[in-house]
Formats: structure tokens, sequence, C-alpha cells
């Protein structure tokens, strides 16, 4: 019985989710590539090896010597895809494992397993989504993968590091999914202290220019040079990258980096995260809130006016100073562009228990000391993409 509910869920996992993961799936820049198809559409397979094995249900006489187990042509299927490594299949065999009652089959356990200890190996054997992250063997895979990345260079254990955290950010953390937000938070706990060290590190001018401090110079002076040339930087942004804790303390012939590759947020609506890149490394990641009935749109924004102590405009017209007990943006406000959608952004929050839920009019609700880094670091101009990437699970 045991065996034949793993096959019903399987099949509707196949069913329920096979257009996702063959569709497109996110790459390290943020955009949408295409996946490539599993060879024969598993949820025809699966859905017939399902009516085969109902149709055995029915009572049957006892024969005198035991029957072999069960044959399961779905699962059969599945195997040899997962080994190959194939992205969707993967995905789909986490989902089932995180959706099975009692102990998952070996036979798919053993498939799951990394092909080899490196970092690649590891990382291929955890799908196209965040699906491992739902069960027990899957975090630890992903911990596992994690202790391969960190054990690499800096330059190396950052861009490892990135695409695990990406990937397990790809799909659904709701506020309930405790253990899965966990891992994330262990992950980037690690990971951090790599990425302070390599991506702020302004000797490491790999992606950046170097610029000496002149006579007179500012971080705001030099953000404004670069912006001139159409490098959205500010003076925050440069401050973080380059280990600066007082802005107003720079020295007249200190060398600085300033960044040309991008600086840009990913917000990924179903596992409520915002993550800042320079380029395809991260820099920062944070837990949100966003629009009600899933209100706030899927789209490519930029950065536009940033309001410190903002005023709230109420959605009937009624206008909140800052401070009013009634103005609900916080500290600071980040406006959003868009040639179709208005009125949206990020801002801090005085419901912090509705971070991790959808809850707002519309706009990114964050904790109070992660908008004011975020205010710090996003430059206007940056792109801020809005993402809703399901994962079968």
């Amino acid at each position: 019985m045991r065996r034949l509910f793993f096959l019903l869920v399987l099949a509707t996992l196949g069913w329920w989710g096979y257009g996702w993961v063959t569709g497109a799936e996110a790459s390290g820049d943020g955009k949408l590539v295409p996946t490539a198809p599993l060879d024969a559409p598993l949820a025809n397979m699966l859905s017939a090896s399902q009516d085969k094995q109902v149709q055995k249900a029915s009572p049957e006489p006892v024969a005198e010597t035991p029957p072999a187990p069960p044959v399961m042509p779905g699962l059969a299927e599945l195997l040899p895809r997962i080994t190959q490594r194939e992205p969707a299949a993967v995905s789909l065999g986490w989902a089932a494992v995180a959706t099975q009652t009692g102990a998952p089959p070996q036979e798919l356990l053993a498939a799951l397993v990394a092909q080899g200890k490196d970092f690649a190996s590891q990382l291929a054997a955890l799908g196209a989504d965040n699906s491992f992250l739902h069960s027990a063997e899957g975090r630890a895979l992903a911990t596992s993968a994690l202790a391969a990345a960190m054990a690499l260079p800096d330059a190396e254990a950052v861009a490892a590091g990135s695409q695990l955290i990406n990937l397990s950010l790809r799909g659904r953390i709701d506020r309930a999914h405790t253990q899965a937000r966990a891992n994330v938070d262990e992950a980037y706990r690690k990971y951090r202290v790599r990425a302070d060290r390599w991506v702020c590190d302004p000797g490491n001018v790999a992606g950046s220019r170097s610029y000496t401090i002149g006579d007179g110079d500012t971080l705001g002076r030099v953000a404004s040079k670069f912006r001139r040339e159409k490098i959205p930087v500010e003076s925050g942004t440069l401050a973080v990258l380059n280990r600066i804790h007082n802005e107003n303390a720079v020295q007249v012939g200190q060398k600085i980096k300033v960044p040309v590759d991008p600086i840009h947020a990913v917000v990924e609506k179903r596992s409520f995260s915002l993550a800042v890149y320079v380029g395809d490394s991260l820099l920062r990641l944070y837990w949100i809130g966003h629009g009600e009935n899933d209100k706030t749109p899927v789209a490519d924004f930029t950065v536009g006016d940033k309001q410190p102590k903002p005023q709230w405009t109420a959605p009937n017209g009624d206008v909140y100073a800052y401070g009013d007990p009634r103005n609900i943006l916080g500290e600071y406000f980040i406006k959003f562009r868009h040639a179709s959608y208005t009125g949206f952004g990020a801002h801090g929050t005085p419901m912090p228990d509705t971070i991790c839920t959808m809850s707002s009019m519309g706009c990114i609700r964050m904790l109070a000391p992660d908008i004011q880094e975020l205010f710090k670091i996003l430059p206007r101009d940056a792109r801020i993409s809005v993402r809703a990437s399901e994962s079968l699970r």
C-alpha cells in the first residue's frame, strides 16, 4: 500500500508540476532560459502506471507463494532520468520524497544521491528548483553542497555559494516552512563571510574600475562622476563594496573600486525573498512580505526616488506625514519605476509579523534594519526583477 500511495503521489506531481519545470528556469543573471523537456511526457507515463496499479489493487485470492513486490513503471522510467541529472526529473524526485508519508523508496533516494563530492556534482543533484528544501534528505544534501562550495578559494566560493542560494530561493518557502528557511539562513550566514571578504575587497577589481581619491573627493562626488558615465552607484554602494564604515573619512590617495558589473535586485515572490547582486555575485539577502492576493506584479522595475522619512498617501487619497502612527512606510521608501505599473516600491513596516506573507497593498515590506541597508546599497536606476518562480513542492 505504501508503494501504491507513493506512485499516486508521483503521478499527481508529474501531472501538476511537469509544465512548470520544463518551460523555463532562472539563470544566474536573473534571466529566464528554456530548459530541455523530458524525453516523453512524464505525466502520461505516470498516469498509465497509476492505472495499472489501481487495477491490481482489487482483492485477489492469496497465493501460496508470496508474490514479488509490485513493479512501478512510473518510478522505473523516472530513475534513469534522475541518474542522468535531468533537472526537471531531479526536482520531481525531491518533490516525491517531500510528499511521502513514510520512508521513500530506497532506489529513489539512491538515485538522488550526489554522484561526487565536488560542488558541481552536488548542485546537479538538487534539481531545477528548491523542492529539495522540503525534506530532511534534501536539506542534508544542500548542507553538503554548501560545505563543498565554502571549501573553495574565495572567488570560486562566492560563485558557487551564489548559485546554491539562488537555487534555494527558486520556489515556495511559505511562512510555515521554518526548516527550509533556516537552511537558507544558515547557508547565507556562512556565505556572507566569504562575500564580505571577496566581493567587498577594494583590492578585488574584477568587474570594477579602480579609482584614486583626489583632493576634494567624497564618496558622493565619486558616485556622481560615475553616474554621469551611466554607471549607477551611490555613496552607500561604494562604502559597502570598499568596507568603508564612515563615508566622510576617505583620504586623498586612497584606492577604491567602482563596480562596472550591474548592481541589481531579484524579488522571488514564492520564497518571499529579495536578493541583491553585483553581477552574478550575491551581496545581500532579505526576507520580505508582498502584495495581498498576489497583487505585486511580476515585472522588471528600476529604482526611482529614494525617500527617507517618507509621507504615505493612502489608497483613498489621505496623506499621512512621517511619524504619524497611521503611516505604514516606516523610515524609508524606495520607489519602483515602470512604464505600466505605478505606486510600487519597498519600505519598512510596523508589522514585522507580516514578513513572509502576502499582506501588503502591493509594495515590498521589509524589516527596519533590512530596508535601511537596502536603501544605502541599491542605487537609483538599478534593475529590480520581480518573479514568481514555482516549485513542484
